[in-house]
């Protein structure tokens, strides 16, 4: 005896993977767990391999690749919108716009074959610019999609924050306050951070890559002026910029080092405030910032005063978009065949600009609808006959 568990078996073609499967549900003890796997493996089972029950499934015709994939991105999701994305191609989305792909250039290949071949017959077919409109709005339609899996990936791409300052203003005090942890070094000695530190979290479901850089000033020290360097090369790949300032020093001198810098995407951190703040010093600061149109936050690393305001900032700054209703997430192998269908749809419209025979335009039809069929199933001949002989009455 080695434990007390369910046995759930399901009859082919109705489980995950179209196959006949076991599930046994066991108590969750790993030491248990391993006995049990290892049972198994002397009967003969093995390990299963990464994604095999899915690829499985795909195999026996249970779902097309592109669901398979949107199961993998549903898995792997790391924000709550990559998570909506996931889940409208898993229920079908993407499916339903392959298929409109699909039923479009067929019925595209359809009339153009129809005219090659029974020319001689008394049948009307659609004209040149009847037809170059329809490659247009199929076109379009895949420029459009294209552009809005683009988009999304934009939202859901992590978005990198960025402390800087003069050594001294606190940047490694608000990293490790932001993280909740003590992930950089902490000193009262300038110029202690020499290299960027970058670590990543999740702020309300946005995934952010928050980086920590040397403190920017004039340096003899070569590996010092090495950390400087990357400072500025991390501020020019920053989604958002946090300057911060010390509440103790004249914050004139403390911008010196920034003049010839971009301030767009920056928040700017007034830190230390516990120590007191030199009231006249702080409206010249407000005042000048009014003119930049920055937005300013007070803030003590020591106690915590004024963190909530400043990372729902960040959080607003960075908020992702609710899901729109054409949006759609496609991976990059889709995208690729995407942009192929595009290409191949311009490239028959300039041959009926150029009044090429439809036999070479077909041709390019071809290519488009093999694309279509390498992101999600094939493309059948027998359907691209049944829509000829059900759109004319030929041979009567």
């Amino acid at each position: 005896m080695l434990d007390e568990g369910i046995v759930n078996f399901s009859k082919e073609p109705n489980s995950y993977t179209g196959e006949d499967l076991v599930e046994f549900h066991l108590h969750g003890n790993p030491i248990l767990l391993k006995r049990f796997l290892n049972i198994l493996f002397s009967l003969g089972a093995r390990p299963a391999e990464n994604g095999e029950f899915t690829k499985r499934a795909m195999l026996n015709g249970k779902f097309p690749i592109s669901k398979a994939e949107a199961i993998g991105r549903l898995i792997g999701a790391r924000s709550a919108l990559e998570l909506k994305l996931a889940q409208r191609n898993v229920f079908g989305v993407l499916t339903q716009l392959e298929s409109k792909l699909r039923s479009d250039l067929i019925s595209l290949k359809a009339e153009c074959e129809a005219e090659i071949d029974f020319s001689s017959e008394d049948l009307t077919f659609e004209s040149r610019e009847e037809r170059k409109e329809r490659l247009h709005s199929v076109a379009r339609l895949t420029k459009n999609v294209i552009a809005s899996s683009e988009r999304a990936n934009r939202q859901i791409d992590q978005s990198v924050v960025v402390l800087f300052g003069s050594p001294n203003t606190g940047k490694s005090s608000l990293m490790n306050l932001i993280l909740g942890k003590d992930r950089s070094i902490v000193s009262d000695i300038p110029g202690t951070t020499r290299d960027y530190i970058a670590e990543e979290i999740l702020l309300e479901g946005i995934p952010i890559r928050i980086v920590d850089t040397a403190g920017i000033r004039n340096t003899g020290d070569t590996v010092e002026e090495l950390g400087i360097k990357r400072s500025w090369e991390e501020w020019s790949k920053a989604n958002i910029r946090i300057l911060l300032l010390d509440a103790a020093e004249p914050w004139q001198r403390q911008f010196e080092n920034f003049t010839n810098h971009t301030f767009d995407r920056t928040l700017i951190v007034y830190n230390k405030i516990d120590l007191g703040i030199n009231s006249i010093e702080l409206e010249e600061l407000r005042k000048f910032l009014n003119q930049k149109s920055l937005s300013f936050f007070p803030l003590s690393c020591k106690t915590g005063e004024g963190i909530e305001d400043l990372l729902l900032e960040i959080q607003k700054s960075l908020q992702m978009s609710e899901v729109e209703e054409d949006m759609v997430l496609l991976e990059d192998r889709q995208l690729y065949h995407l942009r192929n269908i595009e290409k191949n749809l311009r490239n028959a419209i300039d041959l009926l600009d150029s009044e090429t025979p439809a036999e070479i335009v077909v041709e390019e039809i071809n290519s488009a609808l093999t694309e279509v069929g390498k992101i999600n199933g094939r493309v059948d001949q027998e359907e691209i006959l049944g829509r000829i002989f059900s759109k004319f009455c030929v041979g009567k």
